[in-house]
């Protein structure tokens, strides 16, 4: 599979099936992963994963939470959907309407499946120091996208998503994340299974509405 065809291949994937990821396998990935850019090579990430049952342990205490209708209060500050300016606010609108839509009568899966942190067999943490600059979040997202294009090589699906982090604190009861570290991006890793929502694919905006090559 080349990276064009990883691209398109790689889909977020909200249930996983009850499958291990190997431990070489998520060695090779984050392996990879480090050939991401980074300002004059930085490499500001560390990665942390759980697998099997410290993964479930995660997940349990992560349903609790959700459950008791804990607030999240993750390192990285989050804002509303308004805060993103309008362009990327309709297309959260978009977005949400076409899940919607295509769920149906099962609409409920969504919210399950977070709770549920997706039911993967593996959840990566990236990290980077609390010092960091604000410039290094692009350097974080450049091997979180990485992170999962490798993984998708291998036949490894993924989903990069807010809910992982949403309780840090809860995390660092299980992993050894010291407070200097942020825990920026988490990503889930497994295997789609086969229900309803591994179905669904967002669309993208026209390439006229994004891109502008001028040459004078």
């Amino acid at each position: 599979m080349n990276v064009s065809e990883a691209l398109e291949a790689r889909r977020s994937i909200r249930y996983f099936e009850d499958k291990q990821v190997p431990e070489e396998t998520l060695r090779a990935i984050v392996k990879d992963a480090q050939w991401a850019p980074s300002w004059a090579n930085a490499q500001p990430w560390k990665v942390y994963i759980a697998t099997g049952d410290l993964a479930r342990k995660i997940r349990e205490s992560h349903l609790q939470n959700a459950q008791r209708g804990l607030r999240g209060r993750s390192d990285i500050e989050t804002g509303h959907r308004t805060d993103w300016g309008r362009k990327a606010y309709n297309n959260m609108g978009h977005w949400s309407d076409d899940l919607q839509g295509y769920l149906g009568m099962s609409v409920r899966e969504f919210p399950m499946s977070q709770a549920e942190l997706f039911d993967a067999p593996a959840i990566a943490y990236l990290t980077m120091h609390q010092d960091s600059p604000e410039w290094s979040i692009y350097d974080m997202g450049a091997f979180g996208q990485s992170l999962m294009l490798a993984a998708k090589e291998r036949g490894v699906d993924s989903m990069a998503a807010y809910e992982i982090v949403k309780y840090p604190e809860a995390i660092r009861k299980f992993l050894p994340i010291p407070q200097d570290e942020a825990i920026v991006m988490g990503i889930a890793l497994g295997y789609a299974d086969g229900r309803k929502i591994n179905g669904f694919r967002s669309d993208r905006e026209p390439l006229e509405n994004v891109l502008t090559i001028a040459n004078k």
